[in-house]
C-alpha cells in the first residue's frame, strides 16, 4: 500500500498551503502512475555543466525528477536548454540554481547582478535591499527557466576564518540573519521560485570548507538553539519550502540524545536522521522538502565507500539526492539499494511525496498543461537587467559601501594632491562567468590620477608615488584554502611580501570580497569593505574616496576581528 493511501493525515503532510485538492489529485495520481525506477528517479537531481542536447539528452534518459544549472550560462543557453528538458520530461523538471549574486555571478547574459547578501546586510536600506534582492532573483531567473533557488544562505558569520560563510551570509548577528532571511524567503516565493534555506545545521562556527573535510558546528546546544535554531525557526515560520541538509556535524545534539554516542556515529546532517528528522523535522516542526547539499563534496565522500554513503543520504531524511560522482553509478546505487530493500517501499514512497508536492505547490503540472513552464523570449528581453532592476542595484550599492576606518583622515582624495598612485591588487581566478573583472585602474584615471600597477621591479617609495592603493579581490568559493592577505604575490616576489610602506607613503586598503582583511594588516590606516567586485561597486568606490558622495554602509561583522590594534 503506498504510503499516501496509508496515512490519515495526507494533505496536512503538504507544507504548502496553497495547496488544492486538485493539486493533491495530482500528487497522488502521479506517484501511482510511476514505476519503481522511476520514483528513485525523482529524488535524484544532476548537475548539468554542459547545457548542449546531447547532454540534456543524456540526463532526461534517467527521468529525473529535476536538474541544476548555473546561472553564469549564456541567457540564450539557460532558456533553450530549459525549454528542451521540460519539453521532454512528462512528469515537469525542477530546475534548480544558485541565485545568490556575488561569486556565482549575473543571471545569464544581460541580467541583473546585485551585492552581495553580506553587502545588502550592510545597507543603510537592509531590509528593502533583502526583498529587492530576492525579487531579482526571482523574476529574472524564472526568465531562464529557473523554478528553484538554492538560497538563502542563513548561515552565521560566527568564525572570521571562514571563507566559505563570509560574503555569502547576512552577517555575524543572529537576529538580523533570521529577520532579512525570513524577508527573502517571503518575496522570492511569492514572485513563484521555491527558496532553499542552507547550510543546514549551520556553517560559519568551524572555519574549515565541507566541500574539502567534513566540518563541524561545535556550539552547545543552548547556544546553537540561541542563535541557529532561532534563525532556522525564522525560515519555517516564513513557510520555506525547502532545507539543504549540508555535510556538516553538530556533536552536541547527538550527545544530548545519547551521551555515550561514539565520534563514528556523529554524523553530517546530510546522512544524519538524529539531525534531519530528529531535530530539524520533530523538535523545529519543519515538514518541508529536505535536500542533500552536493554529494560529491569530500565532506561526504571521505566518510565511506560510495555504494554505502549514497542509501545513506535517503535513510538519513533527505528527500532528494543532490549531483553524483557519476550520474550512472549513483543513480545504479540508488536503485538498486531501493530493489534490495536498504532504501525502504515507505521511505522512498515519503521522499516522492514531498518533492510532487514541491512541485504541485508551485504549480510547475498546471504551467506544465498550460506551455508556460519556462516563460517567452518577449517576456525574458522586458526582464532581464531591466531598467528598474538595474536601478535598484545602484540604491543598494550606494547604501553598503562601508568606510572601516580613516585613521589618518586621507579621504577624500584629489588628483592635484595624489597624483601618483601605485596600485596593488590581486585577482584571483573568479568563479567561471562571475562578473569580477577589476576595472578599476580605468576609472581612477578618468578621474586625472597617473596609475602605475605594481610589478616585479618596483620598490615603493615616497619620491615615486604620493599614494598606494591595495584592490583586495580575494574571492573565494571552495577548493582553495584561506584567503587572506596574499602579500608575495600583492607585492610581486617573496622577499617584497615583508614590505610595509603605509608610515612613509599613504595608503588606502580596498575589499571587494573579505571583509576580514585587519586581521592580516591591522596597522593600515585606511580601509573601505565594499563587499562585491561588481563594476557597479567599483565605479561608486572611486566616486566615494573622491569626495563625490557619502559613505553609507555598516557592519554586519565585526571588521576588526577582535583586535585591539586593528583600531588605530
Amino acid at each position: 500500500i503506498p504510503y499516501w493511501e496509508k496515512s490519515n493525515e495526507f494533505a496536512n503532510e503538504l507544507l504548502w498551503q496553497d495547496i488544492s485538492d486538485g493539486d493533491i489529485a495530482w500528487v497522488k495520481n502521479t506517484a501511482s502512475s510511476l514505476s519503481i525506477r522511476e520514483k528513485v528517479a525523482q529524488l535524484f537531481l544532476p548537475a548539468c555543466m554542459d547545457l548542449g542536447i546531447e547532454n540534456i539528452d543524456r540526463l532526461l534518459s534517467y527521468k529525473p525528477g529535476g536538474m541544476h544549472r548555473f546561472s553564469t550560462a549564456p541567457a540564450e543557453a539557460l532558456r533553450s536548454s530549459a525549454l528542451h528538458a521540460q519539453d521532454r520530461s512528462e512528469v515537469p523538471l525542477l530546475m534548480s540554481s544558485d541565485l545568490e549574486f556575488g561569486i556565482l555571478g549575473t543571471m545569464g547574459s544581460g541580467g541583473t547582478n546585485f551585492q552581495t547578501q553580506l553587502g545588502v546586510a550592510a545597507s543603510a536600506e537592509k531590509e528593502r535591499d533583502a526583498e529587492r534582492m530576492a525579487r531579482i532573483a526571482a523574476r529574472e531567473g524564472r526568465m531562464l527557466g529557473f523554478n528553484w533557488s538554492f538560497t538563502p544562505v542563513v548561515d552565521i558569520n560566527y568564525n572570521f576564518r571562514s571563507h566559505i560563510t563570509a560574503l555569502r551570509s547576512f552577517g555575524s548577528d543572529h537576529a538580523v540573519v533570521g529577520d532579512l532571511g525570513s524577508r527573502y524567503i517571503r518575496v522570492l516565493q511569492d514572485e513563484g521560485m521555491a527558496a532553499c534555506a542552507k547550510h543546514w545545521p549551520g556553517d560559519g562556527v568551524d572555519e574549515r570548507d565541507q566541500h574539502l573535510v567534513t566540518t563541524a558546528n561545535t556550539l552547545t546546544m543552548e547556544d546553537w538553539r540561541r542563535s541557529y535554531g532561532f534563525v532556522y525557526r525564522k525560515m519555517i515560520d516564513a513557510d520555506v519550502l525547502t532545507i539543504m541538509s549540508a555535510h556538516i556535524t553538530l556533536p552536541a545534539y547527538d550527545r544530548e540524545v545519547d551521551p555515550r554516542t561514539p565520534i563514528e556515529r556523529v554524523l553530517p546532517a546530510s546522512i544524519s536522521r538524529t539531525l534531519n528528522v530528529g531535530l530539524l523535522r520533530e523538535e523545529l516542526g519543519f515538514n518541508g522538502l529536505i535536500i542533500s547539499d552536493a554529494t560529491g563534496m569530500a565532506g561526504l565522500t571521505a566518510l565511506g565507500r560510495r555504494e554505502e554513503i549514497v542509501p545513506q543520504v535517503i535513510n538519513g531524511g533527505c528527500d532528494i539526492f543532490l549531483f553524483s560522482v557519476d550520474d550512472e553509478m549513483d543513480f545504479g546505487i540508488l536503485l538498486d539499494a531501493t530493489e534490495r530493500g536498504v532504501i525502504s517501499r515507505e521511505r522512498l514512497d515519503e521522499a516522492l511525496l514531498r518533492v510532487l508536492g514541491l512541485k504541485a505547490s508551485l504549480g510547475l503540472h498546471k504551467h506544465k498543461a498550460a506551455g508556460s513552464l519556462v516563460p517567452t523570449e518577449k517576456e525574458a528581453t522586458r526582464i532581464l537587467g531591466n531598467a528598474e532592476h538595474r536601478e535598484w542595484c545602484t540604491q543598494c550599492v550606494k547604501s553598503s559601501i562601508r568606510l572601516v576606518k580613516d585613521s589618518q583622515g586621507l579621504l577624500p582624495i584629489a588628483a592635484d594632491t595624489h597624483r601618483r598612485v601605485l596600485l596593488i591588487q590581486s585577482e584571483p581566478p573568479a568563479f567561471p562567468g562571475s562578473a569580477s573583472e577589476l576595472r578599476f585602474r580605468d576609472y581612477l584615471e578618468n578621474e586625472g590620477f597617473n596609475v602605475t600597477v605594481m610589478s616585479e621591479d618596483i620598490y615603493p617609495s615616497s619620491d615615486a608615488f604620493d599614494l598606494a592603493i591595495y584592490l583586495l579581490n580575494q574571492t573565494r568559493f571552495f577548493g582553495r584554502g584561506s584567503f587572506f592577505a596574499p602579500w608575495a604575490d600583492l607585492h610581486k616576489g617573496l622577499m617584497k611580501s615583508m614590505m610595509r610602506f603605509w608610515d612613509s607613503i599613504p595608503t588606502l586598503m580596498i575589499s571587494f570580497a573579505n571583509p576580514y582583511h585587519l586581521y592580516d594588516a591591522p596597522r593600515v590606516k585606511t580601509l573601505i569593505n565594499a563587499y562585491s567586485p561588481i563594476d557597479q561597486i567599483q565605479r561608486e568606490v572611486v566616486a566615494l574616496i573622491t569626495g563625490k558622495g557619502r559613505f553609507q554602509g555598516g557592519d554586519p561583522v565585526d571588521p576588526f576581528c577582535g583586535l585591539e590594534d586593528a583600531r588605530l
